[in-house]
This record gives structure tokens, C-alpha cells and sequence, in this order.
């Protein structure tokens, strides 16, 4: 799986880079606590580590993975992580063009290896699974950068690498840290420094272990003078959409922990590589699971500082449908988070006569003035914000959806600010999008099928552990997972939007949830996918609309060839069978 960009980006200039243990621009400690204290403090036992890990360290932790890999009893998913990692730090030493971004995964590395090292025969379900996501990342991750640098070529011809190989290798190495941080930390930023805590279930090690990274000049202390921007009038012209945000509960859930680990690491790499392109669009068919990815990228995004705003628009509320009030939305929360930006957006506010009524501005206008204009004086070139939209295809003007995709590729931030939207790809985007070189673009239905149903098997897993009757049932019986989960995730294929009908079909209170489970469990088990119909029949709906009699006739011809089709035909098939 890889993200394409529409354009290549900048080559980076080849220069000697100092070896993995010589760099010092991080601060970093490794901070032990004892389990017996609550205390923030640092006591005075703490070690102090420097960010680079010194070569005993570093083949200590080489060590012990290997003998991980070597012990035959380990849980599965921990023994080919720990056989991924070793192959990953092998392979990084044979490149010998090392990076301090190199420093900042094996740091991740070697706090890993305690965990696997560590960990008990009886992993908990929750922390089973994000091990089995993130070992499949690695293997993946890892086939790819062994293909970029050959083990079997000499020092000489891995030195010749090209600057986009370099380039490659650098964003892989990346993907991974975020891979690893992402299963098995949860991250925060306060006042510049980030930290990133083991997640809860790890509970086997003796003391508790902090990675802090000091920040400075990449984030931005936030200053406490937002009450007056929240109540000046000034921005209430910018509309009061309320509950746009990723973090409103009625959107769903976000990804089940362990899965998606390697398209969330792909995007955060996007978004803090300042020489990306600057709008990302994630695109899907209907029941893929975008939303989900959205609201966990957002949340990803928003605990490393990341996140200006973010709308996440459906058909089912007026204000969330319009697209006109997208941008002044994501305007008026960025003034409340960033004082320093609602100051310059409440001076263009007051000052320009073409901004008396935001929501009803031209969208290149509200685009340049709304966000533009006051992000390029406030923010410096080491500020890099993300701003996340999600379901543009569910805005009911198609023409303005169209103007809003240009107007944000038609003008390039001269400051590190980002735009990450999802949709449908539907013909109008699909063409907006096809006339830019500009962007970065992944289309989530194209991520291979094995990838997606392990997520899927996972999210199952998952999610039939909460419905106590039918796990208590086979629990009891020492028979978890039991084998129903496994044919409930075939029949789901590669929608997610199948399987989370399933389960609230199975979960519903007015059910016998244990005897639903076992008749969707057998192969020719039935189920009424109420949800699913709903969504497409908005799906076909659109499809139909505002077409002549016999452009929906055509379409009624190849929708009932692919239905009464008894196995898959290409698109050169259709046409020959309906000219």
C-alpha cells in the first residue's frame, strides 16, 4: 500500500549524515517510575538518556529481540513483531546513511523490546490485538525498505542510492516510528514537549516508562486569552455550526486499536513532512470505513499538536450539509484554539467590506481571507497545522463542492498549513481532482483485501467481546474467538460497513444476541442489513440523479448485468455485452 502524490516531490540534497549514535537535538529521557507512586515528579533514581542510544543499548535491544524470536512459547503476533523489528534495525544498519529520524525509532525500539521481553504467556485481548496490527505493519513496512536498500549489494552501490531512494527510505523509516507509536503509546503535547506514555493493559512491567521529547521550535505554547474570542461578536458572523468537529461522538467511533496502523502511519508522515503536497484527499467507496480513519488520523493529529480544525459533514443535519459554511467554521475554531490567529481574522473581519457576511462569500474568497490571510501572519514556517474535512460528498451543491476543491488547490499555503479531505469518489470530485498535479491522493478501496479483512477480523473480534452474551458463552467454553467471527468476516469481504451492521444487528436488545450470532456464524447464515440499504439506496439515488430516460436506462442495464453477473466482469466486458 502507498499514498500516490501527484507531482515528486523535492529531492533532498545528498550530504554526509553523522551515524545513528551521534545525534543530540533531542532531548530526551527515559523517565522510570515505580508502579507504588502517582507522582509526575521525576524521583531522583530517574536515568537520564541522551537521544541518540549508545551502541550497548542499542545491541542489547538486538539481543534480546533476537532471543525473543528464537523462544518457541512466545504469543504469535509478539514473536513476528519482535522477528519485524530486528529485520527493520538490520536493515537500517546496512544502509549506513543514517538520520536522527533513525534515533527517534530505535528510542521506540528499545522501549518495545522491554514490553515483548517482558510480557506474559496471557496477553490481554486489547493489547493482543494492537500487537497483531502493528507485526502486520511491520512485515509490510519491512518488505519494502529491504526492496529499497538490497542487502545483497555492496556498501559502494548502497552509497549510490538515488536522492529519492534516500527520500523513500527516510519516509519508510518514519512510517514505522509512527506505526509503533501509534499501537502501543498514547501521545501528548503540553508546552512544546511531547510525551508518550505506554498504552493502559501493558501492566507486566515493574515501572512505567515515559519517551519525552522536547519540541521547541516546532510547536507553539498556547496561550490562555480564548474567553474573549469565544465571546466577541465578531465571530459570530462565521456561523454557529456546533458539532463539527472529529470529536462529536454521533459521528461514530474511530478505528478499533491495532488496525489501520499502516495507512495512519502513511498519513502522519504526510502531514509533518513540510515538502508533501499540501492537500491530501482520502477517497472510498461507500462502507469502507473512511470516517473511522478520519476520526482516528484527527485524533492522532490533535494529540501531537497538529490539528487547526477539523468539520466532518453529513447528510442527516442542515448546517453540516453546507459547504459554504465549512470554511468559516474551521475559521472561527482555529481563532478559539490560536488567539494570535482569531486577533488577525477578527482585524480582516472588521476591516474588509467583502468579509460582512462569511458564509455567503465566494469559496476562493473565503479560503484567502478566512484562513489564508491570517494563517500567513501568524504562523512561522515551523508551525505545521492540519486541517481536516471529512464526507464532502455528503454537501448537497455539487458545484460548490467542486469550487471548494479549487479554491484550496489553486492556492498553495506559503506557510506549512494542510488540508486533509475524504469522500466518495464521485464524478464531480473525481474531475475537480483530475485537473491538479497538486495533491496527494490514496483511494482506500484499493488497500489490498488481505490488509482489509485482518482489520476487519480484528474489529470483530473486538467489538463481540462487548456484547457479554455471546462472549461469556464461548468463554466460558474456552472458545475465543470462536469460529462464527471468522465467517461473519468473510461475508463482510471489504466493508466495514458490513460487519458494524452485523454487529448491531447481533447486539440489539430486543434480540436473542447469542442465537443471531450463531446463525450469521454458519455460511448460509442471513441477515437484514437494514443500514446497508439505507446507504445505498442514497448512493443509487445520486447515481440517477437528474439524468434523461435513457441515460437511466443505461444505468439500470449495467447495474442488472453486474447483479445477475455470476462472477466479476471487467469494465471492457460490460461495454461489449451492452453495445
Amino acid at each position: 500500500m502507498s499514498i500516490t502524490q501527484a507531482r515528486p516531490s523535492a529531492q533532498r540534497s545528498s550530504r554526509p549524515i553523522p551515524s545513528i549514535f551521534q545525534f543530540n537535538r533531542t532531548a530526551l529521557q527515559l523517565r522510570r517510575l515505580t508502579r507504588q507512586t502517582s507522582l509526575r515528579t521525576v524521583p531522583p533514581h530517574v536515568e537520564h538518556q541522551p537521544a541518540g542510544l549508545d551502541s550497548k543499548i542499542y545491541e542489547g535491544v538486538k539481543t534480546t529481540l533476537r532471543r525473543i524470536v528464537d523462544v518457541s512459547d512466545v504469543f504469535p503476533p509478539l514473536k513476528s513483531t519482535a522477528a519485524g523489528l530486528l529485520a527493520i534495525c538490520n536493515t537500517i544498519d546496512a544502509y549506513g546513511e543514517n538520520h536522527e529520524e533513525f534515533n527517534a525509532l530505535l528510542t521506540r525500539v528499545e522501549v518495545l523490546s522491554r514490553i515483548i521481553d517482558k510480557s506474559p504467556l496471557n496477553v490481554q485481548p486489547g493489547v493482543q490485538d494492537r500487537f497483531s496490527g502493528l507485526s502486520r505493519t511491520l512485515e509490510e513496512k519491512k518488505k519494502i525498505l529491504q526492496d529499497k536498500v538490497n542487502l545483497n549489494r555492496s556498501n559502494i552501490d548502497r552509497a549510490f542510492l538515488t536522492d529519492q531512494d534516500k527520500q523513500a527510505v527516510l519516509k519508510l523509516t518514519q512510517e514505522i516510528r509512527f506505526a509503533i507509536e501509534i499501537a502501543m503509546f498514547d501521545v501528548t503535547v503540553e508546552n512544546m514537549t511531547q510525551t508518550l506514555q505506554i498504552v493502559s493493559g501493558v501492566g507486566w512491567l515493574k515501572e512505567r516508562i515515559e519517551i519525552i521529547e522536547d519540541n521547541t521550535g516546532a510547536m507553539r505554547n498556547i496561550e490562555e486569552a480564548v474567553r474573549s474570542l469565544k465571546r466577541s461578536n465578531t465571530f459570530e458572523k462565521l456561523g454557529g455550526v456546533k458539532g463539527a468537529e472529529f470529536s462529536n461522538a454521533r459521528r461514530g467511533s474511530g478505528c478499533t486499536p491495532g488496525s489501520r496502523i499502516s495507512l495512519l502511519a502513511m498519513l502522519l508522515v504526510w502531514a509533518k513532512d513540510p515538502r508533501s503536497p499540501h492537500l491530501f484527499w482520502l477517497s472510498g467507496l461507500a462502507g469502507t470505513g473512511k470516517t473511522a480513519v478520519s476520526k482516528t488520523f484527527c485524533s492522532q493529529l490533535n494529540n501531537r499538536g497538529l490539528l487547526g480544525a477539523s468539520f466532518f459533514c453529513t447528510l442527516s443535519e442542515l448546517d453540516k450539509k453546507d459547504v459554504y459554511l465549512i470554511i468559516p467554521t474551521l475559521a472561527r475554531i482555529l481563532a478559539e484554539e490560536r488567539p494570535k490567529f482569531g486577533d488577525a481574522l477578527g482585524k480582516i473581519l472588521e476591516s474588509d467590506k467583502a468579509c460582512r457576511n462569511p458564509t455567503e462569500m465566494d469559496l476562493n474568497d473565503q479560503y484567502a481571507k478566512l484562513i489564508l490571510q491570517p494563517a500567513q501572519r501568524t504562523f512561522g514556517a515551523d508551525e505545521l497545522l492540519v486541517l481536516g474535512v471529512d464526507a464532502l460528498d455528503e454537501c448537497e451543491n455539487k458545484d460548490a463542492v467542486r469550487l471548494f476543491i479549487v479554491a484550496i488547490l489553486s492556492q498553495k499555503p506559503t506557510i506549512p498549513l494542510k488540508f486533509f479531505l475524504t469522500s466518495r469518489p464521485e464524478i464531480s470530485l473525481r474531475e475537480s481532482f483530475g485537473m491538479s498535479t497538486h495533491h496527494g491522493w490514496l483511494r482506500l478501496h484499493d488497500i489490498e483485501a488481505s490488509i482489509v479483512k485482518a482489520d476487519i477480523l480484528l474489529y470483530l473480534n473486538h467489538q463481540f467481546k462487548y456484547i457479554s452474551r455471546v462472549y461469556d458463552h464461548y468463554q466460558a467454553k474456552s472458545n475465543w474467538p470462536p469460529p462464527e467471527i471468522q465467517t461473519i468476516a468473510d461475508v463482510s469481504g471489504a466493508l466495514f460497513i458490513i460487519a458494524a451492521t452485523m454487529v448491531g444487528y447481533i447486539a440489539t436488545y430486543s434480540g436473542n444476541s447469542l442465537k443471531r450470532f450463531q446463525e450469521l456464524g454458519q455460511p448460509s447464515g442471513n441477515v437484514q442489513l437494514s443500514g446497508i440499504e439505507s446507504l445505498y439506496s442514497t448512493v443509487l439515488a445520486e447515481a440517477f440523479k437528474d439524468l434523461n430516460k435513457e441515460e437511466a436506462d443505461m444505468i439500470h442495464c449495467c447495474l442488472s448485468l453486474l447483479v445477475t453477473a455470476q462472477r466479476p466482469v471487467s469494465m471492457k466486458a460490460v461495454m461489449m455485452l451492452l453495445s
